[in-house]
């Protein structure tokens, strides 16, 4: 469950963690306003965020026919690194 505090316990509640486990919410006017996370969290949804990307963009090839058979590929490949 995360963890909600106002945005003057900001400073405190963070210099109080030797690590942060989970996210923290930060409420402002009774209102969520920012959530804290990791920088090792925030990595990880950085990531995957560009894999999703990434997988959208090759999907589109797909549907719009933009693909190479193995074939090709792979001759392509031994020509440029002579495989």
């Amino acid at each position: 469950m995360a963890k909600e505090i106002t945005a003057k316990e900001v400073e405190d509640v963070i210099n109080s963690y030797t690590s942060i486990e989970e996210p923290i919410v930060v409420k402002r006017k009774n209102k969520d306003d920012l959530i804290i996370i990791s920088m090792e969290e925030f990595k990880k949804m950085a990531f995957l965020h560009d894999l999703d990307q990434k997988l959208l963009e090759g999907e589109e090839d797909i549907k719009n026919g933009k693909v190479y058979s193995a074939k090709e590929v792979f001759e392509e490949l031994g020509e440029e690194y002579g495989f």
